[in-house]
């Protein structure tokens, strides 16, 4: 996985570096960054152009939440001030495995519910491409002009939104890493409810694991469960960084899927040895 590693932040900082360009300065740097905008989900959907809708369908029945780590800027951000966890001495410390959040479902249902209805507040504060569009526009107000007056408000309260949003994915990029991707985000919560369909699974190879750790360290889904080898592909964002550190090359991204170090009771009681 360390090459898939490197293609990823490629990727990732190629998009990140092209919808800032775009978004706080515009089209006219370059005409090509607008395959920025094109590329997202939501977007093109709006646009009504469903060719990046349906391609990262198909990619996430593929890999997973790839579309998290590479062409989601709010990512990407939220990567690059999850490092400042290293100056503050109090968040220096590794990720730890974290149970699934509930509310992510309940948070995606009201997003489509606000969608359906022409809702545009809330789509406005947890849709990546407009969280973006409300940091970049900080950058240069009279860009995103139009768009903030589009959902009814003025440039002074589009300025204050992008600083909050900023705030706020620095705030939980912090104190969780991807938190707002695995807990928050509803294109992320959309992306993870194929988990248990698609082809490549990250799983944990029982007889190459040696309890290390460093896998869990450094997730920052926190989605790794080393004791029971145990990976949550719902909440797993692809970045690979688990398989850049493995020292046995124990967890990898495959098709079939491996045995649980701990047997599942079955509902009679008895043991279960399903895979």
């Amino acid at each position: 996985m360390k090459e898939l590693r490197i293609i990823r932040i490629v990727l990732a900082i190629i998009f990140f570096v092209g919808a800032v360009a775009y978004l706080a300065i515009g089209f006219v740097v370059h005409p090509a960054l607008k395959f920025v905008e094109k590329a997202q989900i939501i977007p093109s959907s709006i646009a009504t152009c469903l060719g990046a809708v349906i391609f990262w369908f198909v990619i996430t029945l593929l890999l997973g939440r790839l579309y998290c780590s590479t062409v989601c800027p709010v990512g990407t951000l939220q990567d690059i001030f999850a490092k400042g966890r290293k100056l503050i001495k109090p968040l220096n410390k590794p990720y730890s495995y974290r149970p699934a959040s509930k509310m992510r479902f309940y948070i995606l249902g009201v997003y489509i519910f606000c969608v359906i209805a022409g809702v545009a507040a809330v789509p406005f504060w947890i849709e990546p491409w407009s969280i973006i569009t409300n940091i970049s526009g900080d950058l240069h107000p009279a860009a995103e002009r139009v768009e903030w007056i589009r959902v009814g408000i003025g440039v002074t309260s589009g300025i204050v939104a992008g600083g909050i949003s900023a705030l706020l994915i620095i705030i939980v990029a912090l104190f969780t890493g991807r938190g707002f991707c695995t807990d928050i985000c509803p294109i992320g919560t959309a992306l993870g409810c194929f988990s248990n369909y698609t082809l490549y699974h990250i799983e944990i190879d029982p007889d190459r694991c040696i309890n290390c750790m460093k896998c869990e360290d450094i997730c920052p889904s926190q989605c790794i469960k080393v004791v029971s080898r145990h990976v949550d592909n719902s909440r797993c964002i692809r970045c690979f960084d688990c398989g850049h550190v493995c020292p046995n090359d124990a967890i990898r991204l495959q098709i079939n899927r491996n045995r649980r170090a701990t047997p599942l009771m079955s509902p009679t009681g008895k043991l279960s040895t399903d895979q």
